[in-house]
C-alpha cells in the first residue's frame, strides 16, 4: 500500500508542557468522537474504524482517514499533526468515477464526462485538506490563547 501523509507544523507560542498540549490533543479527538485514543511520551494516536454510521449526525456514514498523530517536541514548542491521507483520496477517487458513470450514461459527451469528475475530485480533495488544516489550527488556537 502506498503511504500519503498530510503533515502540518504549528509553533505553539505560549509556554504549555508536554502534557497540556497532549491533553489537548486527546480532548480535540474525543470531541471529534474517535474510538482508539493512545497516548505515547510525546504522541497522541487516534485511529478510528474506516466506516462508521452515526445517524445522530447530519451525514449517517463517516470515512475515517486511518491514524491521526500529534507529536510535541517540547524543546523547540513546535506541535506536528501527521494523517494517512490513502483512504480520504481512495475514496474522492471513486466518488469521482462514480459521477463519471453517472455523466457517461445521461450526457454521452466524452468531454463533460472527463472534466467534471477530474474536477469534482480535485474539489473534494482541497476541501478534505483545508478540513485537516482547520483541526491543526483548532488546537493551536486554544494552546496560545492563554
Amino acid at each position: 500500500m502506498f503511504s500519503f501523509n498530510y503533515t502540518f507544523e504549528r509553533k505553539i507560542t505560549a509556554n504549555k508542557t508536554s502534557k497540556n498540549v497532549m491533553d489537548a490533543a486527546r480532548d480535540l479527538f474525543k470531541e471529534r468522537e474517535i474510538n482508539d485514543i493512545n497516548i505515547q511520551d510525546n504522541m497522541v494516536i487516534g485511529k478510528d474504524s474506516l466506516f462508521k454510521l452515526d445517524f445522530s449526525n447530519r451525514s449517517p456514514l463517516v470515512l475515517s482517514p486511518g491514524k491521526e498523530y500529534f507529536i510535541y517536541n517540547e524543546s523547540t514548542r513546535t506541535l506536528t499533526y501527521k494523517i494517512e491521507a490513502f483512504y480520504p483520496l481512495l475514496f474522492n477517487l471513486i466518488y469521482a468515477f462514480i459521477l463519471f458513470l453517472i455523466l457517461h450514461f445521461l450526457v454521452g459527451h466524452r468531454i463533460i464526462e472527463m472534466v467534471i469528475p477530474s474536477l469534482f475530485f480535485i474539489l473534494l480533495s482541497i476541501v478534505s485538506y483545508l478540513q485537516y488544516q482547520m483541526v491543526i489550527n483548532k488546537i493551536t488556537g486554544k494552546l496560545n490563547e492563554n
